[in-house]
This record gives structure tokens, C-alpha cells and sequence, in this order.
């Protein structure tokens, strides 16, 4: 059973409100994520709009429950793959997707965004041999919260009118 004392330092998912609609965006994750998991906690962070969420089941049985329905206050959801302080986080992440063409969604927040520049994550996916484009099915997804770099990747799925879920 999850408790907030003794937390993972990495979260099962992050999930983000739109634009101040951040109470209504709660009441959304709580009822998707408390009808898969009862144990799950959703934790505010010091970004307006970011909420982390810890898992006692498996990911795939939360993030299948927000393809179930609609949401109309979320932005988007990110199942987390890895993450650390490191941008090896991503270079894993990105090696799971096929090689080729992919979509980067990425999104630092201080202090992150101080000391890793944008060019430099683009750099290595270019190393690592994929291409950056608009239009792949395949998508690379990179947060920051605090000194946490989160990585995840999959295909962006519908979950509300303007709500993807990268799964």
C-alpha cells in the first residue's frame, strides 16, 4: 500500500491540467484513477496544472481507464517509462520506439530548463539515429519536475477533446 511518507521518487504518471482549469482537472484524475486503483495517490506539484500520480497496480490498467472516457479538463497524460537526473532517461525511452521518424513533445520546467538546452536533447536523438518530425505515429514525450528528467514514448491516443494520453 502507497503512503505519502514513503514515496517513490519517481512517479507511475504525470498528468497535466489546461490552462486554469487545475481543481476540475483533479476531480477528472481522481475519477479515472480511483475507479482502477484505490490505493493511488495524485500529488499536486509547484507547477500550476502538474500532478504526479502513484500507482499501486499496474500503469496499463490506469491508463487504459483514460481512454475509457472523456476528458474535458486535461491536457495531456503521460505514462512514465524511466526517469532520473540523467539524460540517459531518454536515450532509453527512445530506444524502445522504432528507428526512423518520431514526434518529440517536450516540456522542461526550472531549474531543469537552466542547465539542459532543448538543442542538446535534439542532438541526441539525432545521434541515437532517429528524425524529428510532426507527423510520426511514434512519439518521444520529456518532462522536467524539479531535478527529475521523466521520459516516456508510445502513440498519442484521443482521451478527451483536448486530452492526449501517450500510450
Amino acid at each position: 500500500m502507497l503512503s505519502k511518507r514513503n514515496l517513490p521518487i519517481c512517479p507511475n504518471l504525470i498528468a497535466v491540467s489546461l490552462p486554469s482549469k487545475d481543481s476540475w482537472a483533479y476531480e477528472e484524475l481522481y475519477d479515472t484513477v480511483f475507479e482502477a486503483d484505490q490505493n493511488a495517490i495524485i500529488e499536486k506539484t509547484r507547477y500550476r496544472g502538474v500532478f504526479l500520480i502513484y500507482l499501486s497496480v499496474k500503469i496499463e490498467k490506469v491508463a487504459n481507464n483514460f481512454l475509457q472516457y472523456q476528458h474535458a479538463f486535461l491536457s495531456r497524460v503521460l505514462p512514465i517509462k524511466y526517469c532520473g537526473n540523467e539524460l540517459n532517461v531518454i536515450i532509453k525511452s527512445l530506444n524502445e520506439l522504432p528507428k526512423g521518424y518520431i514526434k518529440l513533445m517536450m516540456h522542461l520546467r526550472e531549474p531543469i530548463k537552466n542547465k539542459i538546452n532543448e538543442d542538446e536533447i535534439i542532438n541526441i536523438i539525432k545521434e541515437e539515429g532517429y528524425n524529428i518530425t510532426k507527423k510520426s505515429n511514434y512519439v518521444l514525450a520529456v518532462e522536467s519536475i524539479d531535478d527529475l528528467i521523466i521520459s516516456g514514448n508510445g502513440i498519442i491516443r484521443k482521451c478527451g477533446p483536448s486530452c492526449i494520453i501517450i500510450y
